[in-house]
């Protein structure tokens, strides 16, 4: 029978106790980051519908009428096309 002298033991034990701890925080660090990107992704998953990508504005003739000059308020011009796609919408909806 093998006697283990205390100083050996106690290194021993503080390798095991370093090795988990380590790998504790390796662990954590791995899934924390996995976690991370999914909710990064999850986030940012329809980020391309509001950057213009996937909406279509369709004009009509009223929209012809409107005098774009270079002096005109862009948000104006915005706003009035806004209003006739919801206008459209509207009619859509109450067929």
């Amino acid at each position: 029978m093998k006697i283990i002298r205390y100083d050996i033991f106690r290194k021993i034990l503080k390798m095991k106790i370093f090795l988990l701890i380590s790998l504790s925080i390796l662990a954590i660090f791995l899934l924390g980051r996995q976690a991370f990107y999914s909710a990064k992704r999850n986030l940012f998953r329809d980020l391309e519908s509001w950057s213009g990508k996937d909406i279509n504005i369709k004009h009509n003739k009223a929209l012809e009428n409107i005098n774009l000059n270079k002096n005109e308020n862009y948000l104006k011009i915005i706003a009035d096309e806004s209003k006739i796609y919801l206008e459209e919408q509207e009619l859509r909806d109450e067929e």
